[in-house]
Parts: C-alpha cells; sequence; structure tokens
C-alpha cells in the first residue's frame, strides 16, 4: 500500500479473538500526504460497520494543519456474496500552515459505551503549489463536470477577530459611553453567530441597542490587513461607581460559509480579552444637582401664562441635550410663588438610545393654584449640570416666570330707590322752630332692613356660587388621569373659600381624603386603569359640595 493507503485501526477495548465483519472499526486516509501551503489535502474518517448513536469524529492535535472546511457526511452500504456491509465517512478539507512536517494526531470516534481510535497521521507540507492543474477529458461539452469537486488549491485564508470596543476609557461617575462588539472577518461569508459568554456590564447602568434585520459590514484595515467588520452589539453604559471597573470577556461561535458546495461550513470560536474602564469620581454636588451629566441645559415655562383666579397654571422644567437622562431624578427647586398651593410632579420624557449614545428630554410638570389674585412671579432657582468635557459643575438659573391671576368676580351691590321730594312747608312745625322727619320711622326701618337683606344676599350668592361650583364636563376622549386632574383642580377651588366657613371647616378631614384618592389615580404607576375608580370620586365630590 502507497504512502496515502488506509490505516485500519480495531476496537481500542475490542474482545481478544480474530475480528468479524460484523465489529466496528475505523480507518483513517489522509490524500495527498505531500502538498503545498496553497494546496489543501483531504482527511478521510471511514468506520465500517457503525454501530448506533455515532458520533462525529474527534481530530488530535492538529501540527502545522488546520480544518478550512468540514466535515461533511457519507454513507454506503453493500451486498457481496450474501454478505452486507455498511459504513459511515466523514470527510475534512486541511491546510498546511508552512512548509514542514505537519501530522493529525490520534482520531476517537464515540458511539454510546464504544470508543475508536486511530493512529496519528503525518504529512509533508512544501512551498507554493504542487497539484496538478485540473484536467478536461472532453467527453462532455463543456467538460468534466466533476473536475472540480474536489480542489487542490486552498481557499483564500479565513481571519476572524472578536473586538471589544469602548467610545472613551475614561468617564466619571454619571457619563455615558457606548461599548460595541465586532466582528472583523478578511471575507464577507459569515452564516452564523452564537454567543457562547455574552456580554455583561457590573457596575453600569445598561442599555442594549436593538441591532437592524440586515447588517451591512464596513471595510475596515487593521494593522494592515483589510477585513470585512460586523457590528455585532451596541451597548449604552453609565457607571454607577467610581475605580477601575472590569469587563468580563465575551467569546461566540462563528459559522464560515463553505467554499464547497458539498460542505456545510466550519464554526470557528473566536473571544476576546477582558476589559477595563476607568471611571472618576465627581465633585461634590451643589444644592440643585438633580444627577444631570452630560452635555444638558435646563428651560421652564408657565401656561397658561394668564389665568381667572380660582384657576390653575402649568409649570414645566425641562432637561433636554445629550448625556444620562433616563437617570436624572426630579429637579430638586422650583420656582414658587408666595401663597401657591403646588403638587407633585408628573413626567413625560422623548428620550432616545442608539449606537451614538442618549440624547433627548424629559419634562417634569406641577400643577399650581394661587390663592390670591394680580401680577404673581415665581422666584428664580439654580439648576445645576456636570460638565464632563470641563470637569466642573455648571449653574444654569430658571426663572423668574410671570402668572397673571384675574381678580375674582364683582359682588352685586343692591339698587336704593330715591325717596320723593316733598314741600318742606307742607307740615310746618312747632312755633318753636324744632324740625321734624316727613316720613314716619317705621319706613326707614323698613328701608334698612331691605338694604341690609339684599347686600348680605348678594355677598352669600356671590360666595355660595364659587363653592358650590358645578363638575366640569367629562371628555368622550377623557382618561382616568386626566378626569382626576380636573376633579381635584375643582376640590381646591372650592377649598379656597369653604375652608373660612364653619360648616366648610367641618368637611376638611372628607376633603383631604378625597385629595388623596384623586391623586392617587393621577399619579398611578403604569397609568392602571382607573375608570370605575373616577366615576365613584366624581360622586363623592358632588355630594361633598353639596353638603357645603
Amino acid at each position: 500500500m502507497h504512502a496515502g493507503g488506509w490505516l485500519v485501526v480495531a476496537l481500542v477495548l475490542a474482545v481478544a479473538g480474530p475480528a468479524v465483519a460484523a465489529e466496528p472499526n475505523l480507518e483513517v486516509q489522509l490524500q495527498p500526504r505531500k502538498f503545498g501551503v496553497e494546496d489543501v489535502a483531504q482527511l478521510t474518517v471511514r468506520v465500517n460497520e457503525p454501530p448506533d448513536n455515532l458520533g462525529v469524529p474527534e481530530l488530535g492535535t492538529l501540527t502545522n494543519l488546520e480544518v478550512v472546511a468540514g466535515p461533511s457526511t457519507g454513507s454506503e452500504f453493500t451486498f457481496v456474496n450474501g454478505v452486507a456491509s455498511r459504513a459511515q465517512t466523514f470527510t475534512f478539507v486541511l491546510r498546511g500552515l508552512e512548509p514542514g512536517p505537519a501530522s493529525v494526531g490520534s482520531i476517537t470516534v464515540t458511539a454510546s459505551d464504544i470508543k475508536l481510535r486511530a493512529e496519528p497521521v503525518t504529512a509533508e507540507v512544501v512551498a507554493g503549489s504542487i497539484a496538478p492543474p485540473a484536467r478536461n477529458r472532453g467527453r462532455w461539452p463543456f467538460g468534466d463536470p466533476f473536475a472540480d469537486l474536489m480542489p487542490r488549491r486552498a481557499p483564500p485564508r479565513v481571519e476572524l477577530v472578536l473586538r471589544h470596543v469602548f467610545s472613551t476609557r475614561r468617564v466619571v461617575v454619571g457619563e455615558p459611553l457606548v461599548a460595541t462588539v465586532f466582528l472583523d472577518s478578511t471575507v464577507a461569508a459569515i452564516d452564523r453567530f452564537n454567543w457562547q459568554t455574552a456580554p455583561s456590564y457590573p457596575g453600569f447602568w445598561a442599555q442594549r441597542v436593538d441591532s437592524p434585520d440586515q447588517v451591512t459590514p464596513d471595510v475596515v484595515e487593521v494593522e494592515g490587513t483589510r477585513y470585512y467588520r460586523y457590528p455585532v452589539l451596541h451597548s449604552v453604559l453609565v457607571p454607577l461607581k467610581a475605580g477601575q471597573l472590569e469587563i468580563p470577556a465575551v467569546s461566540a461561535a462563528v459559522g464560515v460559509r463553505s467554499w464547497s458546495v458539498f460542505d456545510s461550513g466550519q464554526m470557528v470560536e473566536r473571544s476576546t480579552p477582558a476589559e477595563t474602564v476607568e471611571v472618576a469620581e465627581r465633585p461634590a454636588a451643589p444644592a440643585g444637582f438633580a444627577g444631570a451629566v452630560g452635555d444638558l441645559r435646563y428651560r421652564a415655562s408657565i401656561e397658561p401664562a394668564v389665568i381667572d383666579f380660582g384657576e390653575s397654571a402649568v409649570l414645566t422644567i425641562t432637561l433636554e441635550g445629550r448625556g444620562n437622562l433616563p437617570l436624572v431624578e426630579a429637579p430638586p427647586l422650583w420656582p414658587a410663588c408666595q401663597g401657591c398651593e403646588t403638587y407633585p410632579p408628573e413626567e413625560t420624557n422623548q428620550v432616545t438610545i442608539d449606537e451614538k449614545g442618549i440624547h433627548g428630554e424629559r419634562s417634569w410638570q406641577t400643577t399650581v393654584v394661587p390663592e390670591g389674585w394680580g401680577e404673581l412671579e415665581l422666584a428664580p432657582v439654580d439648576l445645576a449640570v456636570f460638565d464632563p468635557s470641563s470637569g466642573r459643575y455648571r449653574s444654569q438659573t430658571i426663572g423668574p416666570l410671570t402668572l397673571t391671576v384675574g381678580p375674582p368676580p364683582v359682588t352685586p351691590t343692591p339698587v336704593s330707590t330715591p325717596a320723593p321730594a316733598v314741600d318742606s312747608t307742607a307740615d310746618a312745625g312747632p312755633a318753636d322752630g324744632v324740625g321734624r322727619s316727613s316720613l314716619p320711622s317705621w319706613l326707614l326701618l323698613a328701608a334698612a332692613l331691605a338694604a341690609g337683606l339684599l347686600v348680605g344676599g348678594g355677598l352669600t350668592w356671590a360666595v355660595t356660587r364659587r363653592r358650590r361650583m358645578p363638575l366640569p364636563p367629562r371628555r368622550a376622549d377623557q382618561s382616568p388621569a386626566e378626569r382626576a386632574r380636573e376633579l381635584q383642580l375643582t376640590l381646591e377651588r372650592w377649598w379656597l373659600d369653604a375652608r373660612n366657613t364653619s360648616r366648610g371647616a367641618a368637611l376638611e378631614d372628607e376633603m383631604q381624603a378625597l385629595r388623596r384618592d384623586l391623586e392617587t389615580v393621577r399619579f398611578a404607576p403604569g397609568r392602571a386603569d382607573h375608570s370605575h375608580t373616577v366615576v365613584d370620586l366624581e360622586g363623592r365630590l358632588r355630594r361633598l359640595l353639596r353638603r357645603a
């Protein structure tokens, strides 16, 4: 048998005595045994009479060789002189790394509790290519269609590198950065990518960025090698503590597309080393700091700027720009006016997290109910943002803001009818000259009593009109939280007058309980469905107003 002949290896744990045809055995063939670094060789592992649950062969240590494709599998069945036989084959394509000796270590195949083992196989790798050119036998109109089933020249060498790249390695606590896992490949034939150890970021707030359905690689050059760069995963990180924060290594199995239609390709494992990010502590924060770090700015507004007495306005503070927006708390200081009631803030946000970082805006709104009228000034406050580029806090003054409140309705005044003129000489007094009134005293008393009733009735009407205000109509598209807000504003306006009366003061406990329940609906987490609850609260408010 020539140097590339078959090697027959019996079972490692075979029983004593002559082998029989029904016993499984292992054969290994490497063709050719001598080839160039520009050529490839074919390693075939053949299992005769394969047992059930046959596993894929495990190649021993590869010396000066690498697998570029395989294994591809095949089955054989023969029937000779009444004797049937079966075989299972596994074919690998190997390439030499450099001129010199090469070998494949001991190959094993396992099936259940049976293990087959073959001796190592040696080869020689030479420079260049010594594979004969493909021959066209001319028996087909376009040449031999089977001539290229086993290419003799090696496919392009595939280099795969997994990289963990960070937008910066030096940040302060709260400063966002972007971490990206790239796969660099010298070929664009990547079929599969499976995490073996997925990225994790202890000590960071981390938000994964969704990848597009279709990934188009960029072409980059690293140390003179041209790669196709695939972005595998983008993550936006915000450090939560100071120090040298270690980011664990990541690893993945990458499927490389085969260069042969008869091969399913191969899976290659790649990993990155552990990385570190240096996080510095921020200086002591001023009073108006709510955790904002980055290129961020505050602004404030009040709407509407002109209201009637008893109405309310909404004060809004907005934080916008690039930075750690999701981690910023509500402003610790708010522009405020003397004699104004305010309520816990509500929040809205339009924050975007993508491969460029975090950007957008967050807003907080609070309801302001003035207790007086006129032009009210909401005093300015100082809010602070930490600017990583300068390493200092940047203070920003919000306000002053002006709110104009119209006066309450004018109280109606009674209209008095002037008394008819009388002739001063018609009823002359006594001769002593002392004058007497021309109207009887009872008429004057009645007129004074009527005037008092009109004035008192007018005042009572004015107060009752404000205290027993009607409930605002419900809109068809109104949410329970919005309806609760309207009902609470009605309750607050009524209480401005009712609290000054003995009858209203007696209802304070009931008013406070209703206020708490309305706030619960307004600020419920996730805005749960409180449709039935708000109907009940509306009935409670209506009964409370009637009792006052």
